[in-house]
């Protein structure tokens, strides 16, 4: 009888089979134990942790102080580097202050302010950082960024002052300061300013780092600083202004001496025509003419400084910082449907009144084929010592 060995077959072929799944079930499970088993994170170091404590306590105080959902979903926060205490900018000043912004910056609720704008702000008041802010400088700072800068849209300034700690240490404040706060006399004889400090105290791993940390990196030796009046007059209705023998004799050297100087521009004799859509701005900001109160003082000045340089309006009248600024001006001419623009360099003397007049000047279509004139920008630019201008007595 003839024995049948496909059974003994199929049974060998099952026992192969069993034992491959179960090398292969044997590898996998190792492969996957593998990958689970990783190397334990890096642990933090104590200056990383006491770091990262401190960037996230100033950044709940800033958002529980400025942050509204509703009314403000976006605070707009600018970042001074820190200081030693005494005005000079040190290394980890300037370090803190940019993790500081990098730290708002990635956040949705914050906005901050670039770096150039920030230096921008401090040369206008001759300063190299700002630290611990008093009333008095507080509403300086304010005076002059939002003359300068009308549409800065400043929530928070973010200051502050790292010095050596115990030990082996940095001891940081910084101070969240409402830029928004109104300084007034009451606030300015008992130094009030809405201002919120936080503080932190961050370990160096050796003595020499702290030395490193601390080192001055830009003396803040603020500069004795006098600013000027800046007035921007203009005749804006399209007459032209022609000089008269007296405009030289207007000076930074000297006061004004309107006794002697009967008129220094007057109006000429040509034809014009009203120039249309008038733009003035300085540097990024763009002016509009001044509306005074009837009970203003200015009202008196602007009028008799219109008698002199046969102007209409008054574009700009502010105390500023002396400096160089750039002045621009354009009008659209409907005859030809061309803008005339004209631009110059403005300087503000300390202690001094600068005068700019501006003559915008469209002449009429028969002073176009009789003469064969062209519309026109004209920019004069005017000195005197002191601030005053109506005369004394």
């Amino acid at each position: 009888m003839r024995i049948r060995s496909f059974p003994i077959i199929g049974i060998y072929l099952f026992v192969l089979l069993f034992m491959a799944s179960l090398l292969s079930g044997c590898a996998t499970d190792q492969k996957a134990a593998a990958e689970k088993v990783q190397p334990p994170p890096a642990l933090q170091t104590e200056q990383e942790v006491a770091a990262e404590k401190f960037l996230s306590n100033l950044e709940g105080s800033l958002a529980d102080k400025f942050f509204d959902y509703r009314k403000r979903p976006v605070v707009r926060v600018a970042v001074f580097d820190f200081t030693d205490g005494t005005g000079n900018v040190v290394k980890a000043g300037a370090a803190w202050a940019d993790k500081i912004a990098r730290r708002l910056y990635s956040q949705p609720q914050f906005e901050v302010l670039s770096h150039e704008r920030v230096n921008q702000y401090l040369s206008w008041n001759s300063l190299e950082t700002v630290g611990k802010l008093d009333a008095a400088g507080l509403r300086l700072l304010q005076r002059r960024i939002n003359t300068m800068d009308p549409g800065n849209g400043i929530h928070a300034l973010i200051t502050g002052e790292v010095k050596k700690g115990t030990g082996r240490s940095l001891q940081l404040q910084a101070y969240l300061v409402n830029f928004e706060s109104q300084i007034g006399e009451m606030e300015l004889e008992k130094n009030l300013i809405d201002v919120l400090s936080v503080g932190g105290e961050i370990p160096l791993p050796t003595e020499q780092a702290v030395q490193e940390a601390t080192e001055v990196l830009v003396r803040g030796e603020k500069q004795a600083i006098t600013e000027g009046r800046f007035l921007i007059l203009a005749n804006t209705r399209g007459y032209p202004l022609v000089e008269t023998e007296y405009l030289k004799e207007l000076t930074k050297e000297q006061a004004f001496a309107w006794n002697k100087i009967p008129s220094a521009l007057i109006v000429g004799r040509e034809e014009y025509t009203m120039p249309k859509q008038v733009q003035i701005g300085a540097g990024r900001v763009t002016l509009t003419p001044i509306e005074l109160p009837l009970q203003s003082s200015k009202r008196m000045e602007h009028s008799f400084l219109h008698g002199k340089f046969a102007t209409n309006e008054v574009y700009f009248d502010e105390m500023i910082p002396p400096m160089k600024y750039q002045l621009n001006a354009s009008f659209i001419d409907l005859k030809n449907n061309q803008t005339y623009s004209e631009t110059a360099e403005v300087e503000v003397f300390s202690g001094t009144t600068t005068i700019v007049v501006l003559s915008f000047f469209v002449p009429s279509e028969k002073e176009r084929i009789r003469s064969g004139i062209t519309p026109r920008i004209n920019i004069y630019q005017l000195y005197g010592k002191g601030l005053e201008i109506l005369p004394r007595g």
